[in-house]
C-alpha cells in the first residue's frame, strides 16, 4: 500500500511525546521512536488508499481541521483512541462520555484564547477567566454531534533495529462538530453569566469589557 511520506510524517508526531524541563538543568534525551507502516485503515476494505483530507489535518490539532472548506463554519473537536486491536479501541471509543471530552476540549481552548486575548493587564481579572474556564468544562453544550471517524493500524518497529517487529497499534480518531456562531452564542452566555457573579471595581469592570470585546476574535 503506497502512503503519502505527508501521512506517514503526520501520523508519526501524533505518537512522540516531548518533555519540558522544570528547572535550568539539560533536557533529557528525545525519546528514540522507531520506524513504522501503515498496515491497513478504515478505507482498505472499500479500496480507498488514503485516508481523508481531514485525518491529515486532525494531526495538526482541530484548528487545522476548521481550515478545511468543509468545516470552516465549525468549531472542531478532535478525539483520539489508542490501543492494540481494533475491538479494543472501539470498545473504548463507545465507552466514552462525548460530552465530557467536548467540554473538556472547549474549556482549554477558552484557556487559550484568554491568554493569547490583547487586553492588558489580565492580573486584574485572573480569577474571573478562571472561573469562566471552570464554567465551561462543567457546562453541556448543544448542536454538537458526531461527523466521522477514521482508524488506521500501524506496525512498529524497534529504533535499533528497523527491521524487527516490535508491536502493533490501532488509532480512532473521532471528528466531532459544532456550527461556530450557535457555540459562540452558547459560550458567551456564559461568560456574561460568570461575569455578572463576579465582584468588580471600574477598572476591572473595563477589563473584562476588553476581554469580551476581543475574545471571539481568537476563538
Amino acid at each position: 500500500m503506497k502512503i503519502s511520506r505527508v501521512v506517514l510524517a503526520a501520523l508519526a508526531a501524533l505518537v512522540v511525546l516531548s518533555a519540558c524541563a522544570t528547572k535550568p538543568e539539560p533536557l533529557p534525551p528525545t525519546p528514540t521512536v522507531g520506524k513504522f507502516e501503515i498496515l491497513q485503515h478504515k478505507g482498505t476494505t472499500l479500496g480507498v488508499m488514503s485516508p481523508p483530507a481531514w485525518v491529515e489535518a486532525a494531526i495538526n490539532g482541530s484548528r487545522a481541521v476548521e481550515k478545511l472548506p468543509d468545516y470552516k463554519n465549525d468549531v472542531v473537536i478532535v478525539v483520539d483512541v489508542t490501543g492494540g486491536s481494533l475491538d479494543g479501541v472501539m470498545n473504548d471509543a463507545s465507552r466514552m462520555n462525548a460530552d465530557t471530552e467536548v467540554s473538556r476540549y472547549l474549556s482549554l481552548r477558552v484557556k487559550d484564547t484568554f491568554s493569547g486575548a490583547q487586553v492588558g493587564d489580565k492580573d486584574k481579572i485572573e480569577t474571573y477567566m478562571e472561573r469562566c474556564v471552570k464554567s465551561v468544562s462543567e457546562a453541556r453544550f448543544t448542536g454538537i454531534r458526531k461527523a466521522t471517524d477514521w482508524w488506521v493500524q500501524l506496525r512498529w518497529y524497534k529504533p535499533n533495529n528497523p527491521k524487527a517487529f516490535d508491536h502493533d497499534e490501532y488509532r480512532l480518531l473521532q471528528l466531532y462538530i459544532v456550527d461556530r456562531a450557535l457555540l459562540q452564542e452558547q459560550v458567551k452566555k456564559i461568560l456574561d453569566g460568570v461575569a455578572a457573579d463576579e465582584p468588580k471595581t471600574p477598572e476591572k469592570q473595563r477589563a473584562m469589557d476588553l476581554v469580551q470585546q476581543s475574545f471571539f476574535d481568537g476563538f
